[in-house]
């Protein structure tokens, strides 16, 4: 395919009725074929995981490397200011 058939390519693609089709196709075949995701809802306990995960960040370390960050990063800033 040269330039000349690159001009009839690009004029069928801006034809509105071949995107209907191929838009009614696309949703078509995800409704025919859709992945289905099952949860169990019954088990939900957000102030539990967040107790979790803040006693893991203390527990570990984490909030000490997160305040030394914190303290030269700043001071990093007022020197380069």
């Amino acid at each position: 395919m040269g330039v000349e058939g690159l001009g009839e390519t690009i004029g069928g693609l801006a034809d509105v009725g071949s995107w209907q089709h191929v838009l009614e196709w696309m949703l078509w075949q995800s409704s025919a074929h859709g992945t289905v995701l099952a949860q169990d809802l019954s088990r939900f306990d957000i102030i539990g995981d967040l107790t979790k995960a803040f006693n893991n960040f203390i527990q570990s370390g984490q909030v000490w490397a997160l305040l030394i960050g914190l303290v030269v990063g700043y001071l990093l800033k007022s020197i380069t200011k």
